[in-house]
């Protein structure tokens, strides 16, 4: 029997879930400095597990806080725990460092890790623009400045923006797929939806897929891979994340067309959360 399991989208790709055994998991946690985040870190309750995609600053500034307040298990991957532990002074006894084809095994809850694949700003920069990026030159961050500004239609970039690519490299992009004892699969499908990434994606077998969509003027163009992602992981429901804005003045993704595929062409249910909304499935 199904056992009801609680979440909410705290923007980007931030999620909280209280499992069916009432442990409470965190997935990418970037709250205080964000613009679309409905609520501060100080607000969260409790936090028993941490998974992160990967290691961006708008994935991982909060877990510092968390880690300290809580002391939750954290998956990652080896580049990401590395950061944490700098920059944020994780404690290396919380963290566990993962690849794909592993599982993660706690109590009431298993999670197998899946591939991912981050979205390249060079190439969506040429895909949106017809023109290329400087490669090699001497200012790198002017350059992913450029690309960030004409893909999420903003240039109001946080002042620690440099300190925070320095100290937070991507590494290795990780999808979860999580399976609560009594509750339903969900798929963290954090990924840009590369073909080989789709494949990777039927592994998934999920009731429930937290799907990204790539936010501002990147996702026009994307919408029937978006789409295929979602269908290839069996879902009976797609819930977007990552389409909010990433900065001040940036483009919130417009999803009509996104929604139109999924209306016409699939039996799932694409259903927007409201950030800090809490839902229930059982």
């Amino acid at each position: 029997m199904n056992v009801a399991l609680k979440m909410r989208w705290l923007g980007t790709a931030c999620f909280e879930m209280v499992l069916p055994n009432k442990k409470t998991l965190m997935i990418d946690p970037y709250l205080d400095d964000s613009v679309s985040a409905p609520i501060a870190s100080g607000e969260i309750k409790g936090c028993d597990y941490i998974l992160l995609t990967h290691g961006h600053y708008d994935h991982v500034l909060d877990v510092g806080k968390l880690a300290e307040r809580f002391k939750p298990r954290v998956f990652c991957s080896d580049v990401a725990a590395t950061s944490l532990i700098e920059s944020q002074n994780v404690s290396s006894e919380l963290i566990t460092r993962v690849k794909p084809g592993e599982i993660i095994r706690e109590q009431g809850l298993s999670v197998e890790v899946l591939k991912g694949y981050h979205v390249d700003f060079a190439k969506e920069y040429k895909r949106v623009t017809g023109k290329a990026l400087a490669e090699g030159g001497s200012d790198p961050m002017g350059e992913m400045k450029k690309a960030v500004a004409a893909l999420f239609g903003s240039d109001r970039f946080p002042d620690q923006l440099a300190d925070w690519m320095r100290w937070y490299p991507q590494g290795e992009q990780l999808n979860f797929v999580l399976d609560p004892a009594g509750g339903r699969r969900v798929y963290m499908a954090g990924s840009y939806p590369e073909p080989s990434i789709i494949e990777v994606a039927k592994q998934a077998r999920a009731h429930i897929t937290l799907l990204q969509v790539l936010p501002g003027n990147i996702l026009p163009g994307l919408e029937e891979q978006t789409a295929s992602l979602a269908i290839a992981s069996g879902c009976k429901i797609a819930v977007p994340q990552h389409h909010d804005p990433l900065m001040e003045g940036a483009r919130q993704a417009d999803l009509t067309q996104l929604k139109r595929i999924f209306k016409e062409k699939t039996d799932i249910a694409f259903q927007e959360f409201l950030p800090g909304k809490w839902y229930t499935f059982d």
